[in-house]
């Protein structure tokens, strides 16, 4: 465009602004992205840690049992301790099952997501493009009218 079009310096300023709109949608996909999937590696460490949870609880009550042999009929524990350990049995088998599960759905989840951020990336380019596109065919409009009133006025 030519220097003394008085449009110039607001289709410059038009391109800048497409530009860093587009960088900022751009960057906020990918910000949403990574948060997303710091939350998904997390779950993964909560199952680490609930199972340390868990054999902690397991530990405490096989120390507070040994404790009780000393007061109790070794018989009575022995039988409290079966229990016991029947029952933590149930619930880290329990405990397996949910975790797979929830893991499962968080990987079903994951792969949405991906699929989702990759429309939402496909649609903000093509945004972007169409309005490119348009700003381009507006200047060149604008270009001709300046040349067109530039015409005019050299011909008069």
């Amino acid at each position: 465009m030519s220097a003394n079009n008085p449009f110039s310096s607001a289709f410059e300023l038009q391109r800048t602004m497409i530009d860093q709109t587009r960088r900022a949608a751009e960057t906020s996909l990918d910000v949403q992205r990574t948060a997303t999937e710091t939350w998904f590696d997390a779950a993964e460490s909560f199952q680490s840690v609930q199972q340390s949870g868990v054999t902690l609880s397991k530990t405490a009550i096989e120390a507070y049992l040994d404790g009780l042999k000393s007061v109790l009929p070794e018989e009575s524990v022995v039988e409290l301790e079966a229990a016991v350990d029947e029952q933590f049995e149930a619930v880290d088998e329990i405990n397996e099952d949910a975790w797979q599960s929830f893991l499962q759905s968080l990987e079903e989840a994951e792969a949405s997501l991906d699929e989702l951020s990759e429309t939402q990336r496909e649609l903000l380019t093509d945004s972007f493009d169409a309005i490119e596109q348009l700003q381009a065919e507006a200047e060149e409009t604008a270009e001709d009218a300046v040349a067109s009133a530039e015409e005019l006025t050299e011909s008069a």
